[in-house]
């Protein structure tokens, strides 16, 4: 499934996703691996690596993107992030498998809202809920939340 991964708009440094673990028409599953050398962790925080939260909400946005994209529900854009709501519950320091767990709540014409969480062994590090718009034509997120 690693080919699906590549569909993602996203490139090194900014692709998380490093695996999808399963597909399911109700929900996504997938993996992001931190193996403690990416550049964002020398400053966050040196001495005490913790790997930030707007990154884990944006690896789980990739998932829903990705969850999306087998659905074959994605304009020639893919997905954009239009808000966020999460909470994290708890550090998370590298070494670390993140599991990305994505279940569709909702869709409303282009956009879809998703219950997510996030998990590293069986404890959850994040949850919370996501919206992406499917971006048809320009990118331009009012184009899709309007629309």
């Amino acid at each position: 499934m690693s080919g699906l991964i590549d569909r993602l708009p996203h490139r090194a440094p900014f692709r998380f996703v490093t695996e999808v673990v399963s597909t399911d028409p109700a929900s996504f599953e997938a993996m992001w691996r931190v193996d403690g050398t990416e550049d964002f962790l020398r400053g966050h925080f040196p001495g005490d690596a913790v790997v930030p939260g707007v990154l884990i909400t944006e690896a789980l946005a990739q998932a829903a993107g990705l969850h999306l994209l087998v659905r074959g529900d994605d304009g020639p854009h893919g997905g954009m992030l239009v808000q966020s709501e999460m909470r994290f519950r708890k550090p998370v320091r590298p070494p670390a498998d993140i599991t990305l767990l994505v279940k569709e709540d909702v869709s409303l014409g282009a956009l879809h809202r998703f219950e997510v969480r996030a998990l590293v062994g069986d404890g959850r590090v994040a949850e919370g809920t996501l919206v992406l718009a499917i971006v048809r034509g320009e990118a331009d997120p009012a184009d899709a939340v309007t629309s």
